[in-house]
């Protein structure tokens, strides 16, 4: 009897040492992980394409015309294409 349970012990404590590896390698996967993701994150993203934001609004200030809410609604449409252009989204893996 003492021998099965001594064998029995000793294949749990096998079991918990190699799961206890794996963990191990799963944290440092993870970290990894972070690592890349914070270096990307500060890595500052050099897109030629996209040109500054204006300081001044090139929309007149003072009653809405049609002119204007056109020139506002084109310069708006540039930039999102610029931006989907620029970036294309990411997909979930």
């Amino acid at each position: 009897m003492q021998a099965i349970m001594s064998g029995v012990m000793t294949i749990f404590y096998y079991v918990l040492v190699i799961a206890a590896v794996w963990k191990l390698f799963q944290v440092a996967t993870d970290l990894g992980e972070i690592k890349k993701l914070l270096t990307e994150m500060r890595r500052p993203v050099a897109t030629p394409s996209l040109k500054p934001l204006p300081t001044q609004p090139s929309v007149p200030a003072g009653p809405i015309s049609l002119e204007s809410a056109e020139a506002l609604l084109r310069e708006v449409a540039a930039e999102s294409h610029a931006m989907a252009v620029a970036e294309p989204p990411k997909t979930a893996v």
